[in-house]
């Protein structure tokens, strides 16, 4: 359902949906366009509304354009400095009363989940879910791999660092976007922190 409204999602992976403007900075992307490289090497299936853009060069619109923004887990993929002028620059392409919505992996809930963990690998488990672990993947797709973590207080924080006023935690599928139901995914509900902001 398009309404002619600006509306952007960042870090949108496979799953983009019409309407919006999709971005993504995987390498696959570009790859996947190019049928022999596809079959080769077994690229995902991106949708062709998909754009490869590294958002991390600033956003490509006018300012106060988009009505809404959404991000689910790429926040936590950029440094602390470029998430803080990330934020700012959808603070800038937003129109006045603009929704920005980003959902990341919940630090508090995997600290949580370690702490009433009894087991013995207790610890590498939560290690392994932060993903801070760069690699040299890093080279090829700069950003693959998570650079920080955020729970509800860092997150809100970081949205009133960047300009908003009013910033709120918020649940899956609870939203000023009315397509939330298209664009939200089911299979990261329970890992995930849901922060919404607005202009």
């Amino acid at each position: 359902m398009s309404t002619g409204e600006l509306k952007i999602n960042l870090g949108c992976g496979v799953s983009g949906i019409p309407g919006w403007q999709n971005l993504d900075n995987s390498p696959t992307i570009t790859l996947s366009r190019i049928p022999v490289l596809n079959r080769l090497l077994k690229t995902p299936a991106w949708p062709r509304d998909v754009r490869r853009t590294d958002v991390r060069e600033g956003l490509r619109f006018e300012t106060a354009s988009a009505r809404y923004i959404y991000s689910s887990h790429t926040f936590e993929h950029f440094s602390p400095e470029e998430s803080l002028a990330i934020a700012k620059d959808c603070y800038r392409v937003l129109m006045p009363g603009g929704v920005l919505r980003i959902v990341v992996p919940d630090l508090g809930l995997i600290v949580k989940e370690y702490v009433e963990n009894p087991g013995p690998a207790a610890a590498q488990t939560m290690i392994s879910r932060l993903g801070l672990n760069h690699s040299w993947q890093d080279v090829l797709h700069p950003g693959s791999n998570h650079s920080q973590m955020f729970d509800g207080n860092a997150l809100v924080h970081l949205l009133r660092q960047a300009g908003f006023a009013k910033v709120e935690v918020s649940s899956f599928g609870k939203s000023a976007i009315p397509e939330i139901d298209q664009i939200e995914l089911e299979v990261r509900r329970r890992e995930s922190l849901y922060v919404e902001a607005m202009k």
